[in-house]
């Protein structure tokens, strides 16, 4: 029971992290397009980078390294929302791949396609809130669906990750021997 709990903990305080993560990209964005004035070429490429640093982040998380996979072997009930979630990364690849061809043509066309890529990363953005959205989704699920035992390895994994590449999101508890 321990472990579900630590899990179910841990993936919500990474969900926490990746929203608190786009919001703040999302306000320094839009706070970027309210001075289109003053925006640059560069200044737009920094946001279309940070973005996609964002991408690569969502892709590195533990629910998608554990949990999404554990899901699919053991119930079929998450299947539309596994399907909604795919078809919204792939939406938010394609998005990021578009706005660097309109980033390019924007920098050769001047100030009326620079509009039309920022309204473009503000798109990008509300497409990963709502990929987070479905995400909590999927960890209420994960929550009721996936037995004690399969969380006992899902947060052994989760420990081991967290290891491996120094992450961590829970402290380590010190339980005193009476």
């Amino acid at each position: 029971m321990l472990t579900a709990t630590y899990s179910i903990v841990a993936l919500k305080l990474e969900q926490k992290r990746a929203r608190w993560n786009i919001t703040a990209l999302q306000q320094y964005i839009s706070n970027s397009v309210r001075n289109l004035k003053s925006a640059s070429g560069l200044d737009l490429e920094l946001m279309l980078n940070r973005l996609s640093q964002f991408e690569k982040y969502c892709h590195q998380r533990k629910m998608e390294i554990f949990v999404i996979p554990a899901l699919r072997k053991i119930t079929h009930e998450a299947d539309s929302l596994l399907d909604e979630l795919e078809s919204l990364s792939s939406l938010s690849l394609a998005m990021l791949r578009s706005l660097r061809e309109k980033l390019q043509e924007a920098l050769r066309q001047g100030a009326l396609k620079i509009e039309e890529v920022c309204t473009s990363l503000e798109q990008c953005c509300s497409n990963f809130y709502k990929r987070l959205n479905k995400e909590d989704e999927l960890v209420q699920i994960a929550e009721r669906v996936i037995p004690s035992d399969a969380w006992f390895g899902i947060a052994a994994s989760f420990m081991s990750y967290d290891q491996k590449t120094g992450r961590t999101v829970v402290p380590p508890v010190q339980i005193e021997e009476e």
